[in-house]
């Protein structure tokens, strides 16, 4: 008898796992599929790109799932006319290329030096945190009764010179800031 209950046990346990498993890559395709279709809901400044043949350029830290996601999304695709790379990210880094910007819930140290140099750059800053507004964020995810939201935050969209379309703020979950 107490082997069969601690089969019963070890196959809940396992499929216990499995979902929870299923569960955290959900989360990091939502949040990749996000950052990709960010891109299409934003006006950068002219001089955001080299070229007008220059990629969008997504870079990555603190998240080595949502970057490995977002590769794969993004493989082959385009924003508009650009190409789309991934690159991914560690503290000290250059961002002279980079036109999206996530920080992963790994990446507290090294995430907020490149926040900060971030700062004065037409980059579109996307976070993961629990804080009532990350230093910087433009876009934060938050998890709501297990779903990948975002919130967006005008005010740090406009320090980036960066325009939001108004179809990307209808569907975010909270709107702080002034307007656009």
């Amino acid at each position: 008898m107490a082997f069969v209950l601690g089969a019963i046990a070890l196959c809940l346990w396992a499929e216990y796992a499995s979902a929870e498993e299923t569960a955290v890559g959900l989360e990091e395709r939502v949040k990749a599929a996000f950052l990709y279709k960010f891109g299409n809901y934003v006006e950068w400044p002219k001089d955001a790109f080299a070229r007008d043949d220059s990629p969008v350029v997504i870079g990555v830290a603190g998240d080595e799932a949502v970057a490995d996601e977002l590769a794969q999304a993004v493989a082959g695709r385009k924003l508009g006319n650009r190409p789309v790379e991934v690159l991914r990210l560690a503290p000290g880094d250059p961002l002279d290329h980079v036109n999206i910007l996530f920080i992963g819930r790994d990446s507290r140290a090294g995430g907020a030096e490149l926040m900060a140099r971030a700062r004065s750059l037409p980059v579109l800053t996307v976070t993961e945190s629990d804080d009532a507004q990350p230093p910087n964020s433009v876009i934060n995810f938050v998890v709501v009764d297990n779903h990948v939201r975002f919130e967006i935050f005008l005010d740090a969209a406009a320090r980036h010179r960066l325009k939001l379309a108004s179809a990307l703020l209808a569907v975010a979950r909270e709107v702080h800031g002034g307007r656009q």
